[in-house]
């Protein structure tokens, strides 16, 4: 076994080494191969002396607003670039090196995880793994895209507006967006603290599963597999779609109730039109973070993220009050609407993934779309999961089942019976 780890990392590094220079730095904002190999032989050291280490010879790369000792957490900025190196681990991230992994180099990201398709212009943008050119979605990017060209096997990203599910979409694995509060974010650089959210990232739903349970501390049991009651939403969610992704989402419909699973219309237009008070709360947030930075970040900062931030300052403070009102409202209305439901069954994304030229060329339009079905589950503070889709070509990660507040081991429960 320790021969075969040892082996493995190799390999893994080989992988990374092998990139051309540009790709390996939109990749990682950090990877050292001495660090990296010094750390797997104090894990096999620890495992010859009998620790039991459920992910022991996993690797995992930490997306880079993960604190861990030793490392800059610098938010994919050149802002935080120059910050001391974190003292000690944050929660997530001892909980996974305790559980024997390997944390395998620091990924890139959205300048401050404030985008969903993954541009970052200091240290470039990787492509999908699936489609070069293609936007690796965001703000998870680097971490995605090292699952999805087999570099490694899993990820820790943070999911603020979909930052989890849309790079893995994009990258055509799995994606999970837990709970609010069920991951401690402490050590976890902020952008909204009332939408972010720690979770992992894996090429299989049973190392997701795992890495979920580890770095919350608690079992998360699968339930009695049974015939599942799925909400399918009208009025959002499926409104809009592109000609691809509506096809494809009919065709998972057809392909669940042909497995027993029942699947009822519920309307969701009242949520889907309350999606403007994310925008409201995560830049109002977001300016109480970086409120003494904002000339600095004119100088040295993304624009199109510093612009996202500003919007914050049109706002009176009776526009902000009203919008976390409206939204524990919203969040409400969803519940009793998800009652008797096992989970809701939608579309991760309402178009297939655009291209980097794309984007750049028409970044807010475009940034919109990517987040708009995967936003309303933080709208309306839920969990949820990005799958992989059968039959789809390229394979993108599409369809998506979430649930309440809470819901965390009936929705990966129920992503296993469906992914079976």
């Amino acid at each position: 076994m320790s021969e075969e780890f040892r082996s493995k990392v190799a390999q893994a590094i080989a992988r990374v080494e092998a990139l051309p220079e540009p790709e390996r730095r939109a990749i990682f904002t950090e990877f050292t191969p001495a660090r990296i190999r010094s750390d797997a032989e104090a894990l096999i050291a620890r495992r010859d002396a009998g620790e039991d280490m459920p992910l022991f010879g996993t690797l995992v790369s930490v997306k880079d607003l993960f604190d861990e000792a030793g490392q800059v957490t610098s938010a994919g900025s050149r802002l935080l670039a120059g910050r001391d190196p974190a003292r000690e681990d944050c929660e997530p991230v001892r909980r996974l090196k305790t559980a024997g992994a390997l944390m395998f180099g620091r990924s890139s990201m959205s300048e401050f995880a404030y985008s969903g398709v993954g541009l970052n212009p200091h240290h470039g943008t990787p492509s999908s793994a699936l489609v070069p050119g293609a936007i690796p979605g965001g703000s998870s990017s680097g971490a995605a895209v090292c699952i999805g060209l087999g570099i490694t096997d899993a990820a820790i990203g943070t999911d603020t507006g979909g930052s989890l599910r849309v790079p893995a979409a994009a990258n055509g694995i799995w994606g999970y967006k837990p709970s609010h509060g069920l991951l401690d974010a402490r050590g976890v650089h902020p952008l909204s603290p009332s939408y972010d959210d720690p979770g992992p990232m894996a090429r299989d739903l049973g190392l997701l599963h795992l890495m979920t349970e580890v770095m919350a501390g608690r079992t998360l049991p699968a339930a009695p597999e049974r015939p599942l009651r799925l909400a399918v939403p009208d009025g959002a969610f499926t409104d809009k779609l592109a000609p691809e992704v509506s096809a494809l989402f009919e065709a998972e419909q057809a392909r669940i109730a042909s497995a027993g699973h029942r699947l009822d219309p519920v309307d969701m237009t009242e949520i889907g039109a309350a999606i403007i008070l994310n925008r409201t709360i995560v830049a109002a947030e977001a300016l109480e973070i970086y409120a003494g930075d904002l000339e600095r970040l004119e100088e040295v900062g993304d624009p199109r993220v510093l612009s996202r931030i500003r919007f914050a300052e049109t706002l009176s403070s009776e526009e902000i009050a009203e919008a976390y009102a409206e939204r524990a409202r919203i969040v409400a209305l969803f519940e009793r609407k998800m009652e008797g439901f096992d989970a809701l069954l939608a579309p991760v994304l309402m178009r297939l993934p655009p291209t980097i030229a794309e984007v750049e060329d028409q970044f807010d339009r475009l940034n919109v779309a990517m987040l708009r079905n995967t936003s309303l589950i933080n709208l309306v503070d839920g969990c949820a999961i990005a799958m992989p889709s059968p039959g789809l070509a390229p394979p993108y990660s599409m369809t998506m089942l979430a649930g309440v507040h809470g819901a965390d081991a009936a929705i990966l429960a129920a992503a296993r019976q469906l992914s079976g």
